[in-house]
This record gives structure tokens, C-alpha cells and sequence, in this order.
């Protein structure tokens, strides 16, 4: 399944992926999100964000009460045009579940970045993979405007 999802930052790319490499902003968005438990690591090469979360009821015959996530950002140093591209990848440990996004933070020129986010989600169940798809499509979105909802927060301070 397809994945595309558009970001709207009030701030210079630079400075949104600086907060997707913080910490204490990764850990928030866990909070927020509903995580029941989380974990956070900040490397050079990525940030890591592992956190279980309660899940809707129409999913839970196939994964359980809680979904474990784990997402990884990358990101690599400014283009000339001050865009700034990377990767962002969702596992879910013990099911058959991939997202793998390209990431691009693209300045707009008035002070802001649009986040631009390409990719796809792959739910390798046979027989019934698609219909999964569909069904953990929307807790993905869910996830990316979370993402975007604290961002919000977090640049508006």
C-alpha cells in the first residue's frame, strides 16, 4: 500500500530535523501517541523510537491488545537549496509489517518546511494481507500526524 504524507513546520528544516533528533522531543511524542512503554536512542546515524501502544479493537484479533513500534529516522546534511532528505522506517517486531518512507524537509521560503513523506506499507500475511493493510493504514497515519501535532507544539515554543 501506498503512503504519502505532507507535513506543514513552522521552522527552517534544519531546526525540525534537529527536534527529531532530540530526546526529550522523541520521548514526548511516545507520551502523546498513548505509548504504554517506550524507549529512546539518539545516534549520529538515526533516532529510535520503540514504544507499545494500545490498539484499535478491529486489529487486535491479528496482533494483540498492544502493537509494539519501532521507528527510525534518518537524515543527512543540508542540500544547497537547504532541503534536507532522509528515511523513516516503522517495524513491528514479531508480525510481518514494514513501512519504509523517504523523508524530504523542504523550505518554502517563508520560514517554514514542508515534510514530505513517500513510501510504502507491506503486511506479508497470505490470503489476508491487504485487508491488515487497510486496517493498520490509518494507525500509521495516526503516528505520522502525531508526529506533526507535537512538532507543532514543540516549534511554536
Amino acid at each position: 500500500m501506498d503512503l504519502d504524507y505532507t507535513h506543514t513546520y513552522a521552522a527552517d528544516p534544519q531546526r525540525v530535523v534537529g527536534l527529531l533528533r532530540n530526546a526529550d522531543f522523541i520521548a514526548d511524542v511516545a507520551r502523546h501517541a498513548g505509548a504504554t512503554e517506550h524507549s529512546v536512542d539518539i545516534t549520529d546515524e538515526a533516532s529510535t523510537l520503540t514504544m507499545s501502544l494500545p490498539v484499535p479493537a478491529s486489529i487486535a484479533k491479528f496482533v494483540g491488545s498492544t502493537m509494539k513500534l519501532k521507528q527510525v529516522f534518518r537524515f543527512g546534511e543540508p542540500a544547497a537549496d537547504g532541503s534536507i532528505r532522509g528515511t523513516v522506517d516503522v517495524d513491528v517486531p514479531g508480525m510481518p509489517v514494514d513501512v519504509n518512507a523517504n523523508a524530504a524537509m523542504l523550505p518554502q521560503g517563508d520560514g517554514t518546511t514542508q515534510g514530505r513523506y513517500t513510501g510504502d506499507l507491506k503486511v506479508k500475511i497470505p490470503l489476508v494481507g491487504k485487508k491488515v493493510e487497510s486496517q493498520v493504514e490509518p494507525y500509521i497515519r495516526q503516528a505520522f500526524a502525531g508526529l506533526e501535532r507535537r512538532a507543532a507544539d514543540w516549534l511554536s515554543r
